[in-house]
């Protein structure tokens, strides 16, 4: 693929540092050491960063594990040659167990029928396949209860073609709070829930628990691996998150806190400008005609919308950086297409680059600044723009 920083024929882009991925594993294996494993999460496209680029650098400055939420990311990952183990997270089907052999890989279970066919594929293939229980501690999704997880785990011990790796859960609210009771409850949960496995003579080799926000706060919820997520990509979980991590660092916490990571953004996305006009003054702008010109205007049409994942909710809100000068979104976004009002940038012209998110000179525009226009959190800004973007690894 050509660059498309250069190639005037890609309308838009993404670039992703590879450094800032490395700085900020690296600021992750810091707070964990060295005998936790340390897993990245690179699902949905690695946040939007690009899946096989990103977890590339993230292997490479450290990463133990990589985990993803479907069995195609794993299968992707395994095509480019990636070979660290590789966690699937999310709904694996019976169907798909000799794929899983395949690829290598380890998955959650929670349905018997799943079991017997992940032990088959196994024998077929002459090795077991990993299999991790996740334990309903209070979120509702994929968990078991104990006694329903506990069946399950012998049922594990007992069949050739599995084995019983890893014990899990998910934490509900522990980055949007700073008061953390209930997910000290659930760890609770967890931690009774990995003494009956090993009273019940079902010993378990990773225990796993902390998402970026646990792993940052609290060195308690750690266990065996972390799965390190929207962090390793330089954005806090939430405003919380910083604020307790501020608190923490200022005070004494021995091994649950006091850690306060250095995280750098890693995304910038850019676009050209397809065009440069005048607006006269009383002028509409845009579908449902939202915004009305009371002065001659400069406008700058962005071949981007809500397709590739520039959201409508940014109408009449946003601003982009052309020149380094920040240049606010006139009318409403369409799938295709936004308009940028560039009348104080004399230099903005047809193929000029607007940066939509990251810096440009001594301005930028933020993945919280997008999630505050768009009333969301900055996970979905990144995620969603759209795959079809070249992704250009820096």
């Amino acid at each position: 693929m050509s660059d498309p920083a250069i190639d005037p024929s890609v309308l838009s882009w993404c670039e992703v540092s590879t450094a800032a991925l490395a700085a900020n594993t690296r600021e992750m294996r810091r707070r964990v050491g060295d005998d936790v494993l340390l897993g990245i999460v690179v699902k949905s496209d690695a946040y939007g960063h690009g899946l096989v680029g990103a977890s590339r650098a993230f292997v490479d400055a450290g990463a133990d594990w990589l985990v993803v939420n479907a069995l195609h990311e794993a299968q992707t990952l395994r095509t480019a040659g990636l070979t660290v183990p590789i966690y699937v997270a999310g709904h694996v089907p019976g169907a798909a167990a000799a794929a899983v052999v395949r690829a290598d890989a380890r998955v959650v279970v929670y349905d018997a029928d799943v079991v017997d066919a992940l032990a088959a594929a196994g024998r077929e293939a002459g090795r077991p396949v990993p299999v991790h229980l996740k334990i309903e501690t209070g979120n509702q999704r994929q968990g078991l209860l104990l006694e329903d997880a506990l069946a399950l785990g012998r049922r594990v011990a007992a069949t050739d073609g599995v084995v019983l790796e890893g014990l899990a859960t998910h934490y509900a609210d522990i980055e949007d709070t700073t008061d953390h009771r209930f997910a000290m409850q659930q760890l609770a949960r967890f931690d009774e829930a990995a003494a009956a496995f090993a009273a019940a003579g079902l010993p378990i080799a990773i225990r796993h628990t902390a998402n970026s926000a646990a792993t940052i706060l609290w060195g308690r919820t750690h266990g065996e691996l972390v799965r390190v997520g929207l962090s390793a990509y330089g954005m806090w979980p939430s405003a919380e998150t910083h604020a307790v991590a501020v608190a923490l660092a200022h005070r004494e916490q021995g091994g649950r806190g006091g850690f306060m990571p250095t995280l750098t953004p890693a995304l910038t996305w850019r676009a050209r400008l397809a065009q440069v006009k005048e607006v006269a003054v009383g002028e509409w702008i845009g579908y449902g005609r939202t915004f009305r010109a009371t002065h001659p205007m400069r406008i700058g049409i962005v071949p981007v919308g809500y397709f590739e994942g520039y959201d409508r909710r940014l109408s009449n809100l946003a601003h982009a950086l052309v020149d380094g000068v920040r240049a606010p979104v006139r009318g409403r976004v369409a799938m295709n297409m936004t308009v940028l009002d560039v009348t104080h940038i004399p230099s903005a012209r047809a193929g000029s680059i607007a940066t939509l998110l990251g810096a440009d000179g001594d301005e930028r525009v933020s993945a919280e600044d997008l999630a505050g226009w768009m009333g969301t959190i900055n996970y979905e800004v990144v995620a969603r723009i759209h795959p079809s973007l070249p992704r250009r690894f820096v």
